[in-house]
This record gives structure tokens, sequence and C-alpha cells, in this order.
């Protein structure tokens, strides 16, 4: 598996907090759980497409051990003053054998939303496909979730709607040219 990439680390000021946006890590996986068991209800059944009252076991153990040659998963994290750290959101990408497409997911913590995180996440992801050479970004939106569907839309994202039985709605940011 490849090494942690600390080369991506980021130091940013948002919202007057200090964050560090980076690669997540094995040595997150408590803080990470603790993260996603603080989400409200509603924010899980609209990343995950159903009603949850959490996350199962199995998934929450992989949270935080990515093979990074395939996925990766970018957390803004602020130091508390007792020096750990907080997880306030993530996004998460995998990519296919070929780099053509990676198909990414997001979530900020329930308190967080509509102050720019989700922005600063999905900046971040975006700017690191177009670097490895992926040719698109794409994910799928539940046709409800307007918030998710503007922050696409704002990115360059276009959105392409599926058969309207359908409960989301297909969004893809092209990165690349064809060669």
């Amino acid at each position: 598996m490849p090494a942690y990439p600390a080369g991506l680390d980021e130091r940013v000021h948002w919202n007057g907090r200090d964050l560090h946006l980076r690669a997540i890590r094995e040595e997150d996986d408590a803080e990470h759980r603790a993260f996603v068991e603080h989400l409200a209800p509603e924010d899980l059944r609209l990343r995950f497409f159903s009603s949850r009252r959490g996350v199962p076991e199995a998934e929450l153990a992989h949270l935080a051990h990515i093979d990074y040659a395939h996925e990766m998963a970018f957390v803004a994290v602020q130091t508390r003053a007792d020096g750990s750290q907080a997880t306030l959101g993530v996004v998460r990408a995998f990519t296919d054998a070929e780099n053509r497409e990676s198909e990414f997911g997001i979530i900020v913590a329930s308190d967080l939303h509509g102050q720019g995180l989700g922005a600063l996440l999905l900046g971040k992801l975006i700017r690191y496909q177009r670097h490895r050479g992926t040719q698109r970004l794409v994910c799928d939106v539940l046709r409800e979730n307007m918030a998710m569907r503007t922050l696409a839309s704002n990115l360059g994202f276009r959105a392409h709607s599926q058969p309207h039985s359908e409960p989301s709605i297909h969004c893809v940011l092209e990165l690349a040219s064809a060669v």
C-alpha cells in the first residue's frame, strides 16, 4: 500500500478557525468514528441514501484505513485546546483502475452546514484529482439535497437527470480532456 501522502497537507484559516486539511490516516480511526457518530440522522440519510441510526461497524472500520493508490479521503481537522484533533468534515473519492473516473462523497459536521466547509474540502479534492490526471469526478445526489446540488453546480459540475423514478441526480465534472 502506498505511503501516507504528507505532501498534501495544507493549513487554512476558515471562518475564524485554523484548520488542517489532510489525507485521512489510520491514527484518525477513533476521532473519525466519533465524528460519524455525532452526525444528524438526516445528514447520514442524505449522504448514504438511506435512513440510518449510524454507520455499520464494517464500514466504520474501513473509513480511516484506505489504499491511497485508488482512493483518497481528505479531512478538515481543528486542534482542540487539549491538543487532540476534531474532525469537522470529510470528502472521500474512489478512482477506477484506469484513472478515468473518480466517484466522491462528502459530509460535514451537522452544525457547520452552509458555511463553506464543503466547498473547501471539495475544492481540495478537485485539485488533487486534476493533479493525478483523473478525467472526471462524479457523484450521485438525492434530488431533494439542494445544498449538495448547489455546491456541485457552483464548482462546475453538470447535473444529469436519471429517469424520474430514480431518487438521485448524477453530477459530473470534467477534469481533463480525453487523449
